[in-house]
């Protein structure tokens, strides 16, 4: 492509322009599009303008900027890279890429025949692999329809209408409840097989400390309600150590309440 320059919009008060020098595509992993990526450099004259640029670049994560393009027309969003950086005789020198922003605008989440209407949703790219946050309220009825789901196999193909309509096989690595009212509000995690939960420790410490917390609660529960059943004459000691060893051949019978946590909208 011919050279272009571009005016990335950093706020009201901040923009600057980039010289345009490649531009090539890429496949998003939220939509499946071909999203197009431009290579390019930004420059500042003195220090002052090098100190402001350097702030702006370190601050701007994972935002999207406005570009205007030569006459002034917009010329998308942009999610900004800075690359690398140089100085020589004065010029500081920044390499960018710029990568096109894309629109997440989730109308509906499938999940095998389940439509769901989350009130909150987000995704993001992890280890290769995509990951959703989806809240949701419902019935405690609903919520264990779900966990049958994945219970009956290990990866539920996973429809986002208005983001892509192709299906993708994920898996549940977390479901959160909490009460509201008379219904329950939830969060799922749901991830594609790729991606390994026991590396980003956002999966694994809600269930870690909810898993704690539940595993208390029961076995108090457990111990206070044996001992009154027995002072009532309704069970033998014999038969409770029946039932304890019975329970310990199935110890996930109790992994629903192991996600139950005050406040789902907390996380």
């Amino acid at each position: 492509m011919d050279s272009q320059t571009l005016l990335l919009e950093f706020d009201e008060r901040h923009s600057a322009p980039v010289l345009i020098r490649k531009q090539t595509t890429r496949r998003s992993l939220h939509t499946g599009r071909d999203l197009v990526e431009l290579h390019g450099w930004m420059t500042a004259g003195d220090e002052a303008q090098h100190q402001a640029l350097s702030e702006l670049l370190r601050d701007i994560g994972d935002r999207a900027v406005r570009a205007s393009d030569e006459s002034g027309d917009f010329a998308g969003k942009w999610c900004v890279s800075w690359n690398s950086y140089a100085e020589s005789g004065g010029v500081h020198t920044y390499i960018l890429l710029l990568r096109e922003a894309e629109e997440i605008s989730l109308e509906a989440l499938l999940v095998g025949d389940l439509e769901l209407h989350p009130y909150e949703y987000r995704e993001a790219v992890l280890g290769g692999g995509l990951a959703l946050w989806a809240k949701a309220v419902g019935s405690e009825t609903d919520l264990r329809r779900l966990r049958a789901l994945f219970r009956e196999r290990p990866a539920v193909p996973i429809v986002r209408h208005g983001v892509d309509e192709h299906p993708r096989e994920m898996r549940l690595a977390a479901a959160e409840w909490s009460t509201w009212e008379d219904r329950v509000k939830y969060r799922l995690v749901l991830v594609e097989g790729r991606i390994d939960e026991g590396e980003h420790s956002a999966f694994a410490r809600v269930e870690r400390e909810n898993s704690r917390a539940a595993l208390g609660f029961y076995m108090n529960f457990a111990d206070r309600l044996v001992d009154l059943m027995v002072s009532k004459g309704l069970v033998t000691r014999s038969e409770i150590d029946a039932v304890r060893e019975a329970a310990a051949t199935a110890p996930a019978l109790a992994r629903h309440d192991f996600w139950h946590i005050p406040d789902i909208d907390a996380l």
